[in-house]
């Protein structure tokens, strides 16, 4: 599991989804889960758990630009992926 501050599960996961299993061909699936901007991501082999927090902070910050019509850098870029940013899984 993977828990990113400000990522909003309801409306983000359905592009999370398609991202992480486009560029990640460990990944089999992608669930969204009830627990406040926690995604659990199914994989097999190794974890890339940075790659994976890479990926999708710069997908959400990307869908939250968008939604704000704006093509500037976000204020605080750290509010995703940064601080609090847990995983949770296979060592």
């Amino acid at each position: 599991m993977i828990t990113v501050p400000g990522l909003e599960v309801r409306s983000d996961w359905r592009v999370l989804h398609d991202r992480l299993l486009d560029d990640f061909p460990a990944v089999s699936d992608v669930l969204a889960t009830t627990i406040e901007a926690t995604i659990l991501i199914v994989y097999a082999g190794p974890a890339d758990a940075d790659a994976w927090l890479e990926t999708i902070t710069k997908t959400v910050l990307g869908l939250r630009q968008r939604a704000r019509g704006s093509t500037a850098a976000p204020r605080n870029p750290g509010a995703l992926g940064g601080g609090g940013t847990r995983v949770l899984g296979r060592s």
